[in-house]
């Protein structure tokens, strides 16, 4: 099981308090302008608002004070999830806000009967990579030409409780 908790994850951010929540409306502008910042084929406001009319969507965001600093979006079908996107503002990274949010949202899923979680990450990306291995993912495949924007492969990570 992950380790961690609001303490640790406080104690990085500083005296703020993170605050996760289910995504709404109101921030899907936001939502989408942190995902620009990182994702070469960002997915925009219409279809981050899609995702909350979609029952199989586990979208939350994260909030340092009333500043919307990361969110999460989960797909769940019976005992398995997948993680779609998980994105933090450039300006709160290296903080402990990824970790935090990544683990609540396992440990929420897991409480709610999940027994496997997978994610696709680039296989460049080495930041988000120690990221999902040190709460506990595992590569469980490769995927080729995965990423449309540049045909760069993807590893397959999961997170399973039977294992």
């Amino acid at each position: 099981m992950i380790e961690g908790g609001l303490e640790t994850a406080d104690e990085r951010v500083g005296l703020e308090a993170i605050f996760i929540a289910p995504v709404t409306e109101g921030v899907i502008p936001e939502i989408a302008a942190i995902d620009r910042e990182w994702n070469p084929k960002p997915w925009g406001e219409v279809l981050f608002a899609k995702e909350l009319a979609n029952r199989s969507a586990v979208f939350r965001a994260a909030f340092v004070g009333d500043t919307l600093v990361g969110y999460i979006l989960t797909h769940v079908v019976l005992d398995e999830a997948h993680i779609v996107s998980l994105g933090i503002s450039t300006r709160f990274r290296s903080r402990g806000i990824g970790r935090y949010l990544l683990e609540e949202s396992v440990m929420r899923l897991v409480r709610e009967g999940v027994c496997t979680i997978t994610l696709e990450v680039r296989i460049s990306n080495l930041v988000a990579r120690a990221l999902y291995e040190s709460a506990g993912f595992h590569a469980a495949g490769l995927r080729r030409n995965y990423y449309s924007d540049n045909g760069e492969d993807a590893l397959t990570l999961r997170y399973s409780l039977t294992e």
